[in-house]
């Protein structure tokens, strides 16, 4: 009994390494030709953070199942880390219901090209140019220098100002 216990935990783990491994070389094989297509070294980094956040929840996620398959095994009652689980889900989502507003509204700005980089704009009381914009927030560096931080979901209006061409005399 003991020893049947022991070997279908191993066998469990084992599974568990040989999915997690299968899981993280598809992940590696689709970033590898993403890769080829990007230019800038800044998203470069980008793709690299993101890939290793999905191999990171990949371990989390397979291995806790592993557990609770484990720990039912040995006849612990998974219900109650089960149902801990659950709160903690809701807990979490509650708490990141801004997180998620911010992600749409930087990707709806991104995808309407609403302002790029480099653009001067001017939202609210802030005014200035478009240091960094990512999905969660637009960076500005208004005329002091100042760099003031906007969460996405913050930006109701936008006035993007003309770009001034600039003609260099001889």
């Amino acid at each position: 009994m003991f020893l049947n216990h022991i070997v279908v935990s191993l066998i469990i783990l084992a599974v568990t390494i040989v999915v997690t491994l299968f899981l993280k070389k598809g992940i590696d094989i689709i970033f590898a030709g993403v890769k080829k297509k990007i230019v800038k070294e800044r998203t470069l980094a980008k793709t690299r953070t993101i890939r290793a956040l999905l191999k990171n929840i990949i371990d989390f996620i397979l291995f806790f199942i592993a557990i609770l398959v484990i720990l039912s095994n040995w006849g612990f009652n998974i219900i109650p880390i089960l149902t801990g689980a659950g709160i903690l889900g809701l807990a979490i989502s509650f708490g990141s219901q801004t997180l998620i507003k911010d992600l749409i509204s930087g990707f709806l700005i991104i995808a309407e090209d609403q302002f790029d980089i480099g653009d001067r704009i001017k939202t609210g009381n802030f005014e200035g140019e478009v240091y960094l914009l990512t999905l969660r927030l637009t960076i500005l560096k208004d005329a002091k220098g100042n760099l003031i931080y906007i969460p996405n979901s913050q930006i109701t209006s936008v006035i993007r100002y003309k770009k001034v061409r600039q003609t260099i005399l001889p």
